[in-house]
């Protein structure tokens, strides 16, 4: 490798709503900055400010003598926000951050030094060797290079190995562009499918030797890279062509280990490289804890306690990601989910399924079965032979793979995410209960349909199907995205759709009669045959929900309640245990009953919390057509911001929220009056703004409108 005569680089630093945690990373950035400097060597530093608050701004422009341009942005993305940054950048070579990480000082300085040496290739990211967390956690994870013979590809189908706080040539993102996060659909952590991405092009993650990221963690509503519900989205790398040639790549290099197997292997093989912190490290916390006092708590943690660990080494994962995708065909695929212990004549219903989706439109589309066996024996041979069906046995993913719970879900999700645009059909089954708590806006926003089919031939309360799927609507309900339609037989489909208000449809008669010929009949001869077409159940028709007026203002008897409207807007005084909140709530605007106790109770619960609103509404457009759209309250103002410009536009937007305080002297009049209220109050420091759970907000048509 030839010496690169590099001098100059480009620092990108996204900041966001950091205010004074900005501080200690921009001392500890000029710091790293002079060493560089004084060495010889240039840096320009860009501040990308996306969406950035007045006191975060207040901290940049103080930095002059760092900072070289603050560039506004509106994104509310980190990839975007880092793109846009890279675009802006003088130099090909850049460092990326965040607002509130500090590195060590040699951080610049290594990878200038390791140019002249002729340690730097462009088709390589470098990353810390270690990177560290404090502030509400205290670990350090060692950095392993994805050339390292120990590390196989596919361990990213369950764990994240390689930030973007890296450095790195940006003909990289011309190659493969940054990912987006989008946490409406839940597709996201954008870090992590760029890894992805980068390693199926064999383009190395490695590390600048001495070098410390010093990460802060912090609760998840402060943090745009910990929004529950998210996953990496599909990648080239876990297709099954690419699974195959991964495992060829590594058959075929020759400075495999000889200690261990990675095909015939253990669990997690036990690997050498984990000990006590290096003096280097130890260096850099007393230099870094000069400008942020947390980072000196590694100090005060019990000798021996503190290790650098590598990252988990699961081959189990690679296995059992190499099982979800084996026999993967190119076409789209349905997936039918199904409990055989939550089912009559489970085996027969099933088959029943698979024989449906196999036929579905002149066979254009694969049946993958995922399926909690329970008694079962599956004939994975015999289902592809007869269905060209894959099955995903879930007993079998968690006894013969040995998945642990906590990457279970996430490991499952990945047939799914790879598949997006997939019809996915649901039997009432535990495993897709359990993917849906976790991920339902995934298994929404990213297929073209999400049914819940009930079995069950009447309604038994306590039937595990039944459970299953009402669970799986009040969420869906919740989230207010793309429908989920559940479909039973004729009798259990009209008692739930007058009970819930759950998007309800019912059975044909030939999907009724086969269905009956199995669950009811299938002893009657041993002969005989039952079958439906798929494109009837997919487009049975939703039965009629009762007509209810717009309940505004259904407050539970619980909360003692004093209301007055003043023109658009009722303001009305909730007592709970002897406190007192106020709600804001526009006409016509509708929210489940059960909120304003829980978002009552939030606040009680979380002094730090000023506002409570929904997380989604619903709006109405002048066409009488909605619009959804799930509000991000870790910018609150953004979020009051687009309210107002919604209703000068004549959309009109659900305006409800429960405050601490009165947020004005004299109430508004108007919901245009509220949201410019609302705008200038969460402007203020210090009141935050959460949502208590996925609620949504409904604005109902006005009486006459049609």
């Amino acid at each position: 490798m030839k010496a690169l005569p590099l001098q100059h680089a480009s620092v990108i630093i996204n900041i966001h709503r950091e205010g004074a945690l900005l501080v200690p990373t921009l001392r500890s950035l000029a710091l790293a900055k002079k060493r560089a400097t004084d060495s010889g060597y240039h840096l320009e530093v860009l501040a990308i400010a996306d969406n950035a608050d007045e006191s975060t701004l207040a901290v940049a422009e103080k930095f002059t003598d760092l900072i070289d341009r603050i560039i506004p942005a509106t994104f509310g993305d980190l990839g975007a926000a880092r793109e846009f940054g890279i675009a802006q950048a003088s130099h090909d070579w850049v460092f990326l951050h965040d607002g509130d990480d500090l590195f060590s000082s040699n951080w610049y300085l290594q990878f200038f030094d390791m140019a002249a040496r002729g340690k730097i290739d462009e088709r390589t990211v470098y990353h810390t060797a270690l990177f560290a967390r404090f502030g509400t956690e205290k670990n350090i994870r060692q950095m392993i290079d994805s050339w390292d013979t120990r590390f196989h590809p596919l361990f990213l189908a369950s764990e994240w190995y390689y930030s973007n706080k890296s450095v790195l040539n940006r003909k990289l993102f011309d190659e493969t562009p940054m990912p987006y996060n989008n946490k409406h659909t839940g597709i996201g952590n954008e870090d992590w499918t760029w890894s992805c991405h980068t390693i199926q092009k064999e383009i190395r993650h490695y590390f600048l030797p001495e070098t410390i990221c010093f990460y802060r963690m912090k609760p998840a509503h402060s943090s745009l890279g910990l929004t529950p519900g998210m996953i990496h989205d599909a990648s080239p790398l876990f297709e099954p062509d690419s699974v195959v040639q991964v495992e060829i790549r590594r058959a075929e290099r020759a400075d495999k280990p000889l200690a261990f197997c990675d095909s015939i292997t253990k669990k997690g093989e036990p690997v050498l490289g984990d000990g006590p912190p290096p003096g280097w490290f130890w260096e850099e916390v007393g230099i870094q804890g000069e400008f942020e006092s947390l980072i000196t708590d590694y100090r005060g943690m019990p000798p021996g306690s503190l290790r650098t660990q590598l990252p988990n080494l699961n081959y189990n994962v690679a296995s059992a990601t190499q099982y979800l995708m084996r026999d993967m065909d190119a076409r789209p695929k349905i997936f039918i989910f199904a409990s055989a212990n939550n089912m009559r004549a489970a085996d027969k219903v099933i088959e029943l399924m698979l024989s449906a989706a196999a036929a579905y439109n002149n066979q254009s589309h694969q049946p993958v079965l995922v399926v909690d066996e329970g008694d079962l024996v599956f004939s994975d041979f015999g289902l592809m032979g007869r269905f060209g069906a894959k099955v995903i046995s879930t007993g079998h993913i968690s006894s013969y793979f040995k998945i642990e719970d906590w990457y279970f879900n996430r490991l499952l999700m990945r047939p799914l995410v790879q598949n997006q645009g997939a019809i996915l059909i649901d039997l009432g089954s535990d495993i897709f209960h359990r993917l849906f708590t976790e991920f339902h806006r995934v298994l929404l926003e990213n297929f073209t349909q999400t049914i819940g089919l009930l079995p069950d031939t009447r309604l038994d309360p306590l039937s595990p199907a039944l459970i299953n799927i009402g669970a799986n609507s009040a969420l869906a309900k919740a989230h207010g995205g793309k429908p989920y339609t559940l479909i039973a037989q004729p009798d259990p489909a009209e008692a739930l759709s007058q009970k819930n208000g759950w998007q309800v449809a019912s059975l044909t008669p030939d999907i009724l009669t086969a269905f009956n010929s199995i669950t009811r009949h299938r002893f009657r001869a041993i002969n005989g045959t039952a079958g439906f077409d798929l494109s009837d159940l997919l487009t049975a028709q939703i039965l009629p929900t009762p007509k209810r007026l717009p309940a505004h203002l259904r407050i539970p008897r619980r909360l003692k309640t004093r209301s007055n409207t003043h023109g658009e807007i009722t303001l009305s005084r909730l007592t709970l245990n002897q406190k007192q909140y106020f709600l804001y709530q526009s006409e016509n605007s509708w929210v489940a009953h059960e909120w304003y106790e829980e978002a009552h109770l939030f606040l009680q619960n979380n002094a730090h919390i000023w506002l409570v609103p929904p997380q989604i509404s619903l709006s109405l457009q002048e066409s009488g057509t909605y619009k959804s759209r799930w509000h991000n309250h870790t910018e609150p103002h953004w979020v009051f911001s687009s309210w107002y410009d919604q209703l000068a536009s004549n959309e009109t937007a659900p305006l409800v929220i429960l405050a601490r305080e009165l947020i004005s002297n004299t109430p508004p009049a108007s919901a245009k009056e509220l949201a410019a209220l609302l705008y200038a109050y969460s402007r203020k420091k210090d009141k935050l703004v959460s949502a208590c759970n996925e609620t949504v907000a409904i604005a109902m048509p006005s009486e006459g409108a049609k």
